[in-house]
């Protein structure tokens, strides 16, 4: 809060002081407020008017109140979040390997998890039902989860494969999940949901749905090179693509249906090196930071990019560090508050970075030795206790295969969570926290 300076008066919008001869009649009240004197009037809230907060709103503020609780905020939070040292993990006993993850708290406060596997089984549980790993419905047999959404009350799921189904399921209605085919839509890699409204990146284009309860309204986004679509982001009528040639597109949906096929976004930069015979295949697309655009390139290349100036290539930022050379499926994610990057690499490590500075999350070897204890939902691992001690830090831990899929969650106690799946094991490290138990 800033302090209450003789002479001056501080304007909240322009975040400054200004002297309080200077101040408009219409100026907005300063967010101090000053001692109450006998007579003088405040103006409140009419008293059978509730004040309504979102449950969005409640975890920005909490997640606000942690990050920015110090001057030094960045720094510190950044040195926190490398010593972490509590995780936990669940053994899903899922019938393939983990390909996708995602978790959500909807709107009455019940949290639900999925993940998909390589075997196109889809999995879901609740907090309540301590990680219990239930298989609700098979996409495709022989083709894997490729992409797990939610928004709103929707979760969408899809599988890679020649014909594409998606499951679409009510987070307030466990169990009932609805089924859609689209013949004419192949080899989903990602997915974007919005409400109600679903994209698909599909060989040779996008797809967009504006409606997941009317199937039958589909419109196509197609590139120049009709090549294969691995990222999307989507800002209102704007969708971001990534493509297999290393192109960035970027579609209006204002524009008409059969002038999609997108305005293409820092093109001199995604073209071929000296090095190489052809550009890097986009794998990762994520506006941060308002302008942001965050890109991952299979070439292991991690930048942000200004969409304000879709001509220029010149990267905004650069994160260093980041190992990829040929895998396709590599978990990558941020916080809800677009402060912290994490990416999994190719050589089975994670690593993180602050989105303000660029600066890389070094995991050190000194925090706490001490692991949880085996709790009964583990109790089926096979891995020992002294092989856990190596999970303690996810920047210090080499896991035993490349991570595919990795989210930030905010949990209903506050804290900050990275989810890692690997295998069958889903890891889950409370960031910033440190473990003090043997």
């Amino acid at each position: 809060m800033p302090k209450d300076l003789p002479g001056f008066y501080f304007d909240t919008q322009k975040n400054r002081y200004f002297p309080l001869s200077s101040r408009p009649s219409t100026s907005p009240q300063s967010t101090l407020s000053s001692p109450k004197r006998s007579g003088s009037s405040v103006e409140v809230d009419p008293p059978n008017t509730p004040r309504v907060i979102s449950h969005h709103t409640r975890s920005a503020q909490t997640l606000n109140q942690r990050l920015l609780s110090s001057p030094f905020s960045s720094d510190i939070q950044c040195t926190r979040i490398a010593s972490t040292s509590r995780f936990d993990f669940s053994q899903t006993a899922s019938f393939g390997d983990i390909t996708e993850f995602c978790s959500a708290t909807s709107d009455n406060g019940s949290t639900r998890r999925y993940i998909g596997d390589n075997k196109g089984w889809l999995y879901t549980c609740s907090v309540a039902q301590t990680y219990m790993w239930p298989a609700e419905i098979n996409l495709h047999s022989h083709s894997q989860v490729s992409s797990i959404k939610i928004s709103g009350q929707k979760c969408v799921a899809t599988c890679f494969g020649p014909v594409t189904k998606v499951a679409v399921q009510d987070l307030h209605v466990s169990g009932r999940t609805t089924l859609i085919t689209l013949n004419q839509v192949h080899d989903v890699r990602v997915s974007h949901l919005q409400d109600n409204a679903l994209i698909l990146g599909a060989k040779g284009k996008a797809v967009y749905m504006p409606n997941i309860d009317i199937s039958g309204s589909v419109q196509h986004l197609s590139n120049p090179q009709n090549s294969d679509v691995f990222a999307l982001d989507r800002d209102e009528n704007l969708i971001y693509t990534g493509l297999r040639n290393g192109s960035i597109t970027r579609h209006d949906l204002r524009v008409s249906s059969n002038k999609h096929d997108g305005q293409l976004l820092f093109h001199s930069r995604f073209t071929p090196s000296k090095n190489s015979t052809s550009p890097s295949p986009v794998l990762y697309l994520k506006l941060v930071k308002d302008s942001q655009l965050l890109v991952s390139q299979m070439n292991g290349e991690l930048c942000t990019y200004d969409t304000r100036f879709p001509v220029h290539s010149t990267p905004s930022q650069i994160f260093t560090g980041h190992r990829n050379s040929v895998t396709q499926k590599l978990g990558i994610c941020i916080d809800p508050l677009h402060e912290f990057l994490f990416a999994a690499g190719e050589d089975r490590c994670i690593r993180g970075w602050s989105l303000r500075t660029g600066k890389a999350l070094h995991g050190t070897s000194s925090v706490a030795t001490c692991v949880p204890a085996l709790t009964s939902r583990s109790s089926s691992s096979s891995t020992s206790y002294s092989d856990l001690t190596q999970f303690r830090n996810p920047f210090n831990t080499e896991f035993p295969t490349p991570i595919p899929t990795m989210q930030v969650t905010e949990e209903s106690d506050g804290s900050l969570c990275l989810w890692a799946g690997s295998r069958q094991t889903l890891y889950q490290y409370f960031l910033g926290q440190y473990s003090k138990t043997c």
